[in-house]
Protein backbone atom coordinates (compact mmCIF):
# COMPACT_ATOMS: atom_id res chain seq x y z
CA UNK A 1 0.00 0.00 0.00
CA UNK A 2 1.12 3.33 -1.03
CA UNK A 3 -0.31 6.41 0.04
CA UNK A 4 1.64 9.22 -2.18
CA UNK A 5 3.01 10.85 1.19
CA UNK A 6 6.59 12.80 0.25
CA UNK A 7 9.39 12.08 1.86
CA UNK A 8 10.69 15.32 3.22
CA UNK A 9 6.94 14.76 5.02
CA UNK A 10 7.52 11.81 6.82
CA UNK A 11 10.91 12.98 8.09
CA UNK A 12 9.47 16.09 9.59
CA UNK A 13 6.67 13.39 10.54
CA UNK A 14 9.72 11.28 11.91
CA UNK A 15 11.36 14.09 13.32
CA UNK A 16 8.45 15.07 15.78
CA UNK A 17 8.33 12.16 17.54
CA UNK A 18 11.18 10.21 19.77
CA UNK A 19 13.58 7.20 18.36
CA UNK A 20 11.78 3.88 19.27
CA UNK A 21 12.87 0.82 18.29
CA UNK A 22 9.83 -0.95 19.83
CA UNK A 23 7.36 1.88 17.47
CA UNK A 24 9.53 1.28 14.60
CA UNK A 25 9.77 -2.25 14.80
CA UNK A 26 5.75 -2.05 14.92
CA UNK A 27 5.62 0.52 11.90
CA UNK A 28 8.09 -1.98 9.67
CA UNK A 29 5.68 -4.83 10.27
CA UNK A 30 3.11 -3.23 7.71
CA UNK A 31 2.38 -3.70 4.47
CA UNK A 32 2.64 0.37 3.76
CA UNK A 33 5.30 2.24 2.22
CA UNK A 34 4.79 5.22 4.58
CA UNK A 35 5.02 2.92 7.71
CA UNK A 36 8.18 1.32 6.39
CA UNK A 37 9.81 4.12 5.81
CA UNK A 38 8.46 5.61 9.13
CA UNK A 39 9.98 2.74 10.76
CA UNK A 40 13.52 3.53 9.19
CA UNK A 41 13.77 7.20 10.41
CA UNK A 42 12.25 6.33 13.81
CA UNK A 43 14.95 3.57 14.56
CA UNK A 44 17.42 4.25 17.29
CA UNK A 45 21.22 3.78 16.04
CA UNK A 46 21.63 1.34 18.84
CA UNK A 47 19.54 -1.13 17.56
CA UNK A 48 20.26 -1.13 13.97
CA UNK A 49 22.35 -4.22 14.16
CA UNK A 50 19.14 -6.08 16.08
CA UNK A 51 17.10 -5.25 12.85
CA UNK A 52 19.41 -4.65 9.75
CA UNK A 53 19.52 -8.56 8.43
CA UNK A 54 15.47 -8.89 8.41
CA UNK A 55 15.27 -5.60 6.98
CA UNK A 56 17.01 -5.90 4.00
CA UNK A 57 14.96 -9.30 4.15
CA UNK A 58 12.31 -7.94 3.74
CA UNK A 59 12.80 -5.43 1.53
CA UNK A 60 10.23 -5.56 -1.80
CA UNK A 61 10.97 -2.27 -3.46
CA UNK A 62 14.24 0.21 -4.26
CA UNK A 63 12.86 3.46 -2.50
CA UNK A 64 12.35 1.56 0.76
CA UNK A 65 16.04 -0.31 -0.04
CA UNK A 66 16.88 3.56 -0.84
CA UNK A 67 16.21 4.68 2.19
CA UNK A 68 17.04 1.95 4.47
CA UNK A 69 20.83 1.77 3.38
CA UNK A 70 21.10 5.45 3.80
CA UNK A 71 19.90 5.79 6.87
CA UNK A 72 20.25 2.72 8.54
CA UNK A 73 22.76 0.50 6.87
CA UNK A 74 25.91 2.78 6.28
CA UNK A 75 25.92 3.55 9.81
CA UNK A 76 25.78 0.02 11.00
CA UNK A 77 29.48 -1.00 12.72
CA UNK A 78 29.93 -3.38 10.62
CA UNK A 79 28.25 -1.78 7.49
CA UNK A 80 31.65 -3.27 5.01
CA UNK A 81 31.15 -6.79 6.24
CA UNK A 82 27.30 -6.75 6.25
CA UNK A 83 27.23 -4.60 2.33
CA UNK A 84 29.63 -7.18 1.26
CA UNK A 85 27.89 -10.56 3.10
CA UNK A 86 24.69 -9.12 1.22
CA UNK A 87 26.64 -8.35 -2.26
CA UNK A 88 27.21 -12.00 -2.82
CA UNK A 89 23.24 -12.91 -2.00
CA UNK A 90 21.35 -13.79 -5.39
CA UNK A 91 17.28 -13.38 -4.00
CA UNK A 92 15.28 -10.73 -3.33
CA UNK A 93 16.86 -6.99 -2.86
CA UNK A 94 20.03 -8.47 -1.25
CA UNK A 95 22.55 -7.27 -3.64
CA UNK A 96 20.78 -3.88 -4.06
CA UNK A 97 20.87 -3.01 -0.77
CA UNK A 98 24.81 -4.17 -0.44
CA UNK A 99 26.06 -2.18 -3.12
CA UNK A 100 23.85 0.40 -2.33
CA UNK A 101 25.34 0.67 1.30
CA UNK A 102 28.59 0.31 -0.34
CA UNK A 103 28.35 3.54 -2.05
CA UNK A 104 27.11 5.21 0.94
CA UNK A 105 29.95 4.44 2.94
CA UNK A 106 32.24 5.69 0.02
CA UNK A 107 30.33 8.93 0.25
CA UNK A 108 30.91 8.92 3.63
CA UNK A 109 35.02 8.42 2.98
CA UNK A 110 34.59 5.00 5.18
CA UNK A 111 37.77 3.00 3.72
CA UNK A 112 37.38 -0.61 3.83
CA UNK A 113 40.52 -2.59 5.11
CA UNK A 114 42.47 -4.72 2.10
CA UNK A 115 40.36 -8.04 2.68
CA UNK A 116 36.83 -5.85 2.37
CA UNK A 117 38.51 -4.24 -0.67
CA UNK A 118 38.69 -7.81 -2.38
CA UNK A 119 36.16 -8.89 -1.88
CA UNK A 120 34.26 -5.83 -2.96
CA UNK A 121 36.13 -6.61 -6.30
CA UNK A 122 35.34 -9.89 -6.70
CA UNK A 123 31.75 -9.11 -6.38
CA UNK A 124 31.99 -6.58 -8.96
CA UNK A 125 34.03 -8.88 -11.35
CA UNK A 126 30.94 -12.07 -10.46
CA UNK A 127 27.98 -9.60 -10.99
CA UNK A 128 30.10 -8.54 -14.38
CA UNK A 129 30.75 -12.09 -15.43
CA UNK A 130 26.74 -13.31 -15.25
CA UNK A 131 26.54 -9.89 -17.78
CA UNK A 132 23.36 -9.30 -15.61
CA UNK A 133 21.21 -6.05 -16.55
CA UNK A 134 19.28 -4.94 -13.54
CA UNK A 135 18.97 -2.83 -10.49
CA UNK A 136 21.32 -4.56 -8.99
CA UNK A 137 23.59 -4.86 -11.71
CA UNK A 138 23.28 -1.09 -12.59
CA UNK A 139 23.88 -0.38 -8.46
CA UNK A 140 26.77 -2.43 -8.45
CA UNK A 141 28.85 -0.27 -11.05
CA UNK A 142 27.91 2.79 -9.81
CA UNK A 143 29.38 1.69 -6.12
CA UNK A 144 32.50 1.11 -7.97
CA UNK A 145 32.34 4.02 -10.17
CA UNK A 146 32.01 5.92 -6.94
CA UNK A 147 34.90 3.97 -5.18
CA UNK A 148 37.35 4.78 -7.75
CA UNK A 149 35.85 8.15 -8.12
CA UNK A 150 36.77 8.65 -4.05
CA UNK A 151 39.72 6.50 -3.71
CA UNK A 152 41.57 6.81 -6.87
CA UNK A 153 44.30 4.68 -5.89
CA UNK A 154 42.42 1.91 -5.85
CA UNK A 155 42.04 1.80 -9.70
CA UNK A 156 45.38 0.28 -10.31
CA UNK A 157 44.15 -2.44 -7.12
CA UNK A 158 40.95 -3.06 -9.38
CA UNK A 159 43.01 -3.55 -12.51
CA UNK A 160 45.44 -5.95 -10.86
CA UNK A 161 42.34 -8.01 -9.76
CA UNK A 162 40.91 -8.36 -12.73
CA UNK A 163 44.42 -9.53 -14.51
CA UNK A 164 44.40 -12.16 -11.18
CA UNK A 165 41.25 -13.49 -11.94
CA UNK A 166 41.90 -13.35 -16.09
CA UNK A 167 38.96 -11.60 -16.45
CA UNK A 168 39.12 -8.79 -19.33
CA UNK A 169 35.39 -7.23 -19.44
CA UNK A 170 35.48 -4.65 -22.11
CA UNK A 171 32.75 -1.97 -19.85
CA UNK A 172 35.20 -2.86 -16.48
CA UNK A 173 38.43 -2.40 -18.72
CA UNK A 174 36.95 1.13 -20.35
CA UNK A 175 36.18 2.26 -16.87
CA UNK A 176 39.09 1.40 -14.89
CA UNK A 177 40.91 3.19 -18.04
CA UNK A 178 39.10 6.60 -17.20
CA UNK A 179 41.05 6.50 -14.26
CA UNK A 180 44.59 7.31 -15.77
CA UNK A 181 45.79 3.84 -14.51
Amino acid sequence: INFGVEVPRLKGIAEAHEKSSGLATTLWQDNIRECKMLAIYLMPEEAYCTVADKWVEDVRFTEIADQLAMHLLCRLPDAWDKALQWTGKQEGLYGYCGFLTVSHLVRRDTRPSAEQEQAFFNSIIAIDRQERQDITALCALNALTNYLDRFQDAAARFKKTMDDNDYHSTGLTSLTESFDI
